[in-house]
């Protein structure tokens, strides 16, 4: 017989919904998290020629966190041209969703490029198409992919933008084959001056074209998940459990920082994983008119069977990119260090 918890399982009330929320929009700001800030920081600077930066990682690694920080980030970097301009939009975000249109998939990331572009009524807009001498008016809704395309390119350079993230980037393979996304892409911000950050899995790697000339203005960051055989990140990892305890909507607070090593297993050393490991033990403790039990850490754990299938996946991407990583290098400490000694003793 089980011996799980007998919840009064069934619907959140309004005020169990709130405090369900309110830990939900938790965000822990965390080492991995900063280290890719601090990778692309100087990829996105005016004179860099990484024209299109990709941030990868597992699934459940935090990158819808990292997008909020990361537009932050860029936000603060560019806060003296928005002063100077209130027309200018430096930073902007979309979604790269998939609504099974696959034909028309680019149709949507433009219309919601001119949306976030903030450009007036863009529904009631028209394009001037001249063709054999003739001016024709086309509305938004009959205009080409390709007429999208250039009222999106005007946008960003009316607005000034400089950095362009678009999150959830891997449904970009569902619109094109990777050849033609990357073109598409690399076309983009080449007319435009505009830098791109696509976010997502390691599917994205799939976009990476053979040309040299696509893979030079291209660079890799990984948003590494924890390793339990590094002690920082072991170190790490139990600050964030404690950070996440810290904010328990709950008076009754379990102690999770005693089983942090377990929690940093069961989530693959993800922390998007561990909170929504958290998040289930919440709803069902919410349910239980507030009261914590030990029950609810295997019901959770119950509820990721699937967690092997996630790690396979983690364990391929991470091979398959690990020479493109921006960052890595063919040389190696030893080497590194050989190149100092040598650069110092011709400088002396």
């Amino acid at each position: 017989m089980s011996n799980l918890p007998t919840a009064r399982w069934g619907a959140l009330n309004d005020a169990q919904r709130e405090l369900q929320k309110a830990f939900h929009d938790v965000r822990v700001r965390h080492p991995k998290l900063d280290a890719v800030l601090e990778q692309i920081h100087p990829l996105l600077m005016p004179h860099s020629e990484s024209n299109i930066v990709y941030i990868v990682g597992a699934t459940g690694t935090g990158k819808s966190t990292l997008s909020r920080y990361a537009l932050n980030h860029f936000y603060d970097q560019y806060a003296d041209l928005a002063a100077s301009d209130f027309s200018a939009i430096p930073v902007v975000n979309v979604e790269a969703y998939c609504d099974g249109d696959t034909r028309h998939g680019f149709r949507g990331l433009y219309e919601d490029l001119r949306t976030a572009l903030q450009e007036p009524a863009p529904e009631r807009k028209t394009f001037i198409e001249e063709a054999d001498g003739r001016m024709t008016l086309r509305p938004t809704k009959r205009m080409t992919i390709r007429q999208l395309r250039k009222l999106v390119e005007k946008g960003l350079k009316n607005r000034r933008t400089k950095v362009v993230v678009i999150d959830e980037a891997y449904h970009l393979l569902k619109f094109a084959k990777g050849s033609a996304v990357m073109d598409t892409l690399k076309s983009l911000a080449n007319t435009t001056g505009t830098k791109l950050v696509l976010v997502g899995s390691f599917d994205l790697f799939s976009l990476v074209d053979s040309h040299a000339q696509v893979a030079r203005r291209s660079a890799f960051v990984h948003f590494e998940r924890y390793r339990p055989e590094r002690s920082e990140d072991c170190t790490a990892f139990m600050n964030i459990v404690l950070s996440l305890q810290e904010k328990w909507p709950l008076p009754d607070v379990p102690n999770f920082v005693a089983i942090w090593d377990e929690l940093m297993t069961i989530s693959l050393g993800c922390v998007g994983l561990l909170k929504s490991f958290l998040l289930d033990t919440l709803a069902m403790q919410l349910l239980n008119d507030g009261r914590w039990d030990y029950g609810f850490l295997q019901r959770a754990a119950m509820a990721n069977k699937l967690r092997a299938i996630i790690e396979q996946e983690i364990v391929s991407g991470e091979e398959e990119i690990e020479e493109a990583l921006y960052g890595q290098s063919t040389w190696d400490s030893k080497r590194i260090a050989e190149l100092r000694r040598r650069m110092e003793v011709s400088r002396a």
